[in-house]
């Protein structure tokens, strides 16, 4: 029997490199073979043990592109998907009988059933996450389908664009010509960037620290109309300076720094919207309520891509942003204790770390 081989977290702080057999693969499923995947944020909260989703043993990786290796026949009719089509798969699945999966919030199913964050490898047919040379993808997925030609370190994002939009578009309702004040310069504040553009914000000013350089210089390529350090300059005035005199009519907070976050709402204009979506790692943070309640201030919290990722992969695979810059570096499989490591160091050259498997 054809074997692979998965990073498998076994416990925190601790992957080793395991063997598993090809499952085969059932009518309503398919099997991808992962051509690139991305570590995520929350994939470092994951690995601590600090996750609310961490259990072990996992593989984890939920942001990948790869090629469907088998596929059953219901699976390509309900999907009009065949063999060696490129894909990308959301992280979370559907159900289609809880009120969340109804309702169209599935990434709120609970108990979690995402790929690389939900679901462990302990039970067949053991390959749900990315971090794989293969990945088995059940019945209730939304996947889709990458041209040929989209460099991996794009089409592996598709999740981290979907989340931009849900940010900008579905959670902040931003319309054309306001103005958007992005804090952090990271993954997150990069894709907010791209659907900040793309939903018409003016201005758009992405904040952060002096060690962003790197991200600020592709913020700008992204279509960032300012870039602020906030070690050097205050942001509430620069904000203010770059926004004819006003604060921002929504502002989506990306990096999950509790300074950064207590700053965030001191940059929202009254009775307009902010978005939360960095993770503190279960870290109390100070927010002014009564900032909130004289501000008539919306707060609101940023969690998955659900409905999303299809304008995210229309983005993509348009080719109009070098999305694959994001990617700055890149680990084969087996050296992920090296990558996972290169990550926690977050030098200001990199970005977001691929694995290929």
């Amino acid at each position: 029997m054809k074997k692979c081989i998965a990073a498998v977290l076994e416990s925190p702080k601790r992957f080793s490199i395991r063997e598993f057999s090809i499952p085969k693969v059932r009518s309503s499923d398919l099997l991808i073979k992962v051509e690139m995947v991305s570590i995520c944020g929350s994939d470092k909260h994951l690995y601590l043990g600090h996750h609310s989703a961490a259990s072990f043993p996992k593989i984890l990786g939920h942001e990948f592109v790869g090629y469907i290796e088998k596929i059953g026949e219901k699976a390509a009719q309900t999907y009009n998907l065949k063999k060696s089509d490129r894909v990308t798969v959301e992280p979370s699945r559907l159900c289609f009988s809880c009120e969340y999966c109804l309702t169209g919030t599935y990434q709120m199913h609970s108990p979690r059933r995402s790929y690389g964050v939900g679901l462990t490898c302990d039970k067949y047919p053991y390959l749900f996450g990315a971090y794989s040379q293969y990945i088995y993808i059940l019945s209730g997925s939304k996947i889709h389908k990458i041209d040929k030609d989209i460099p991996a370190e794009s089409a592996s994002l598709s999740s981290v664009i979907g989340n931009g939009i849900r940010w900008v578009r579905t959670k902040a309702k931003l319309k054309c010509s306001e103005s958007i004040a992005i804090v952090g310069a990271g993954a997150q504040g990069l894709a907010t960037t791209i659907a900040a553009k793309e939903a018409g914000a003016k201005p758009i000013i992405v904040l952060g620290i002096s060690n962003d350089y790197k991200k600020f210089e592709l913020a700008k390529e992204f279509g960032a109309d300012h870039v602020i350090n906030i070690e050097k300059k205050d942001a509430i005035e620069e904000v203010k300076k770059l926004n004819g005199g006003k604060l921002a009519d929504v502002v989506i907070e990306c990096s999950g720094n509790r300074d950064a976050i207590e700053m965030a709402i001191n940059l929202a204009r009254p009775r307009k919207r902010i978005v939360l979506v960095g993770l503190t790692g279960g870290k109390g943070t100070k927010i002014n309520t009564d900032l909130l309640i004289n501000r008539e201030l919306k707060v609101l919290g940023g969690h998955g891509q659900n409905w999303d990722v299809e304008d995210a992969v229309r983005i993509i695979n348009s080719k109009r942003y070098a999305i694959d810059k994001i990617i700055t570096h890149k680990f084969p499989l087996r050296d992920v204790d090296k990558a996972m490591e290169f990550f926690f160091q977050a030098p200001p050259e990199c970005i977001r770390i691929g694995l290929i498997p």
